[in-house]
Order: structure tokens, then sequence, then C-alpha cells
């Protein structure tokens, strides 16, 4: 049973900190969370005054990626100067860990590499498993000094110490903060979805998701996009493309993944409509879970993307902008 007091516990720590105007532009702030120094980028509107609260939107890169980069490829710092709100573009930390690229069942020697990766649930088990200290002292030491950090971090507790730094930093609408993510960063915000739905208004994963178990703290609105050309996706399933039409819920895969986020988020997940859906010109085919099971007014939006491949979409590597689309989409929804 959904407990009663959760709405008040969420709203209990919504509390306005900073007073005046914050500095804009392009910030960049260093955080020292779990024994390791973070870094995150931000930007802040020329119209973010100090004379309202503000909207947050988080955006989180893929495997390989920092807070730089989607700093300047995902389109968000642009949408935030449209609409007011301050964009959050945070950087993993970079381990030596496994992953089975080639999808054998196995993860040999030439599939272990150095790069940033979320702690977004698979990394630091048998799945991903980090390097041990005798494979990283069989490095070469310039290739060592790239690790940032030998142990698992705590990436949930970094994107809480952000949180508390932008309550500091600018009047922020604590009711309404939205994470969005890429690849990685998209499991890394299904993660969020599980454990910080007080946190967060609403949450988008494009290209990827989060393998945690539900459900969410409470029942928020989600969506989930994906190419259909998606070679990372595609794959390991053994297909070339996905369908365009209602039967791409026919894939197995995509079913259980599918129904195991409406359900994490409360919605019955034996229910949904296929609506092919004018977005920036493109007719995209989106399914829609929003009958509740508890009563709550959330929707799981699942959205395929004719033509993109894995990239998030900016209006140069695909003719959609993900930020304008998503912003709509988030624009509608704040915290109990």
């Amino acid at each position: 049973m959904r407990n009663s007091f959760l709405p008040v516990l969420f709203t209990a720590a919504c509390v306005a900190v900073s007073e005046g105007k914050a500095e804009a532009g392009r910030i960049v702030r260093h955080l020292t969370v779990d024994g390791v120094v973070r870094e995150v980028v931000l930007h802040v509107p020329d119209s973010v005054n100090g004379s309202q609260d503000v909207p947050v939107v988080f955006m989180l890169h893929g495997t390989s990626g920092d807070g730089d980069k989607f700093y300047n490829i995902s389109g968000w710092k642009e949408k935030a100067d449209q609409e007011g709100f301050i964009a959050v573009f945070p950087s993993a930390l970079t381990y030596c860990f496994g992953e089975d690229e080639d999808y054998d069942g196995d993860i040999e020697n030439d599939e272990f590499k150095i790069t940033t990766k979320w702690a977004a649930g698979q990394l630091g088990t048998a799945t991903m498993p980090l390097c041990t200290d005798e494979q990283i002292a069989s490095l070469p030491p310039d290739t060592q000094a790239k690790i940032e950090t030998r142990v698992l971090r705590d990436d949930v507790a970094f994107f809480d110490a952000i949180v508390d730094a932008l309550h500091a930093l600018a009047p922020v609408d604590c009711r309404r903060f939205y994470v969005t993510g890429f690849s990685n960063g998209a499991a890394m915000s299904g993660r969020l979805l599980m454990e910080r739905t007080n946190t967060f208004a609403a949450f988008a994963m494009a290209s990827g998701l989060s393998d945690l178990p539900g459900p969410a703290l409470r029942p928020a609105p989600v969506v989930l996009t994906v190419g259909s050309q998606d070679e990372k996706i595609l794959a390991p399933l053994g297909l070339s493309s996905f369908p365009l039409d209602e039967t791409f819920l026919d894939i197995p895969e995509v079913q259980a993944a599918l129904s195991r986020i409406a359900l994490a988020v409360e919605l019955d997940d034996t229910q949904v409509a296929f609506t092919p859906t004018p977005v920036q010109g493109l007719l995209v085919p989106i399914f829609t879970y929003d009958q509740s099971l508890v009563g709550a007014d959330n929707v799981f939006l699942a959205a395929v993307i004719p033509g993109a491949a894995h990239v998030y979409p900016n209006g140069t590597n695909h003719e959609l902008v993900m930020a304008d689309a998503l912003w709509s989409f988030f624009s509608r929804y704040s915290l109990p």
C-alpha cells in the first residue's frame, strides 16, 4: 500500500535558500562527494535574475562523454535560454572496467577499458566488473593516471550534492527539477527514477534504461525514446531496425522492458495505446501507458524515433531536437 504521508515528505524539503541574482552563462563547479572531486557544468540564462524561482533540467551524458560535451551538443543550454530554466550537465567518473561488447557472454581482456561511466546499476557487478589492482598495475603509469577511482562511488549522492549546490546558487523551483539521459546516462536517469522521485518531477531516458527493479518511490511521469536504427540496442537483439508500428511491442525484450518501467511507476502494463504522432514534422510512433493502478495522474510514453541511430537528437545528427520535445513534456509536471 502506498504511504499516504509521502507527498508531505516530498514537499517538506522544498525550501528556498538562495537570494538574489545568480551569475549568468557557463558555470563550472567542483564538489567533493564520497571522497572524490566531481565536476558539473551549469548554464544559467541571463533571464534568471532572482525575481522568481526557475525550473532545472539535468542532462546526463553517455559512456565516454562528459558534462562539457553535452553542454555543447545536447541542445539543452539553448532550450534553457529560450524557456528561462537552469540546465545542468554533470560528469561521470572515469573507471577501469569490463563490458561484454561483442555479446558473446564473456568479457575478454580487450573488452576492458578506461572511460567515464555512471554507476547506474551494472557497473561494479559481474556484468560490468571493475578492473582489479593487478590489471591496473599492468598498465603504463600515464594510463593509470586517467582512472579517477578504483572503487565504485555513489553517483546518487553526487546528484544530491548538485541539488544542494543549486539551492545555494540561485532561486530554483524545487518542485520542477527534471532529468534526461542518453545511453548510459539514460540508465542513470532510470536509477534516479527508482531512487529520487522525491527530487525530480519527471524523467526521460534516450537510447538506454536502468535494469534496477522498481517500484519507484512515487508514480512519476516518464518518457523513453529509442532510434529505429539504434545499433547499440539492436545488435544484442539480433535486429537490423525497430518497426514503426504496433509490432514494436511484439519484440519480447521490448515488451518486458516497457512493462517493467510501467509497473515501476504503478501503471497498468496491459493497457497501452499506440498513436503515430507528429513531432517537429516527423511522424513518431508513441506507446502510451496512462492507466494508474493507484489513482495517480502520471503517464509513461515510449517512442521510436524514425531513422535515428545511437545519438541524442539535436537537429544536426537527426532532424528531431530532443530538448524541444522533452521540454514540452517536462513543463507539464511538478512535484506534489
